[in-house]
């Protein structure tokens, strides 16, 4: 007695809706041509020669003794009759080819009309491979070098950096702002000898920035892996080692000008008592100009930079240099073309290679 009531309860239970997720499957059929596709649970979507679409929804019940189960399902709101799917697991030959497909499918319309096909399980989308790691692009930061321990490292306060983009390379050393050109050929990266800024610093400093920019010369061999990039004489000796900075933002912070290019190809600091500031957010940069506010839209697109005409409050301060500064900091925004973040230290340069700008991140 026991044993038969085991055996309705199983068939009993089968019987109800499964609470897993139906998996994908597209069941077809030829003369007409049809088709039925369950992409996402309780959905099926019926497609026939010359007529739209339609989107059933439902559920299916499954009976594990025949292999089969039935999707039953409405249309729209509910109205009107149901569509119903026999779905049974066993061979099924398409007619069309010698493709065996695993599930057989008979198909009951609202309307009356009988379809009978085949069932397919579609193939997984191909995963994306990661884009291969590149030295172009990322901001590296220095964290060995030959010669110096972690601890000398830190003593130049700001991390240094390099960035190599385009034929261009520049970074920071340890003291200075560093820039010039480069090739690439392979694993091999070819640096033409360094510029930067005349700076001095501390002893500890000069002594990092010293040893690095005599590193970074001539013709090296270069190789990633993750997040980390070595640079080592191609001749043989020890690598200079980095870590990517984390991709960078441009919006979230207010950023304070350290130099703008006055528009006689000199890059200087804004006046004594004065600010210069801009904030990037929502399509729109704002900040001070050292005597009025000002607002233009932006837009940014990886390292592209275009900023739109500007609109400024109208005062006039009689501060000597101050409303000249306005005007050359005002068209030096206008010539922005391309941003970095080297260090933290926004970078803005306009499309001859000259800079733009160079902010530093407000501490609030």
């Amino acid at each position: 007695m026991l044993r038969h009531l085991g055996v309705l309860f199983f068939l009993w239970s089968a019987a109800f809706p499964s609470l897993a997720a139906e998996a994908p499957l597209i069941c077809f059929g030829n003369e007409p041509s049809w088709s039925l596709t369950f992409a996402e649970p309780g959905v099926a979507r019926l497609a026939l020669p010359d007529e739209p679409a339609v989107d059933y929804r439902g559920s299916a019940t499954r009976l594990d003794a025949l292999k089969e189960r039935t999707w039953r399902g409405k249309a729209g709101q509910g109205a009107g009759g149901e569509l119903v799917a026999f779905l049974r697991e066993s061979s099924c030959s398409d007619g069309m080819s010698e493709t065996k497909h695993p599930q057989s499918a008979r198909v009951s319309l609202p309307d009356g009309r009988f379809l009978a096909g085949c069932c397919r399980v579609p193939s997984a989308p191909a995963a994306r491979a990661a884009p291969a790691p590149t030295i172009e692009g990322p901001t590296w930061r220095l964290t060995g070098l030959p010669g110096k321990d972690a601890k000398a490292l830190a003593r130049t306060g700001r991390p240094v950096t390099i960035r190599f983009n385009a034929g261009r390379v520049e970074g920071f050393s340890g003291c200075n702002q560093i820039v010039g050109a480069y090739t690439l050929e392979g694993d091999r990266i070819k640096l033409d000898p360094l510029a930067g800024t005349m700076m001095a610093c501390e002893p500890a400093a000069m002594a990092i920035e010293s040893a690095v920019t005599g590193a970074l010369t001539g013709t090296l061999r270069h190789a990633i892996r993750a997040d980390r990039l070595s640079l080592a004489p191609a001749g043989g000796g020890a690598a200079l080692t980095f870590k990517a900075e984390p991709a960078p933002v441009l919006t979230g912070s207010t950023w304070h000008v350290t130099g703008y290019n006055n528009g006689r190809q000199a890059v200087v600091s804004p006046l004594l008592g004065t600010a210069l500031t801009l904030r990037f957010a929502d399509g729109a940069v704002q900040g001070f100009t050292g005597c009025n506010t000002f607002r233009a839209s932006y837009t940014s697109e990886g390292d592209r930079l275009a900023i739109g005409p500007v609109a400024t409050t109208r005062k006039s301060c009689s501060g000597e240099g101050v409303m000249q500064q306005e005007r050359e900091f005002l068209a030096a925004l206008a010539t922005a073309t391309t941003w970095a973040l080297p260090g933290g230290m926004l970078d803005v340069h306009r499309a001859d290679g000259e800079r733009v700008l160079t902010a530093s991140r407000s501490a609030k």
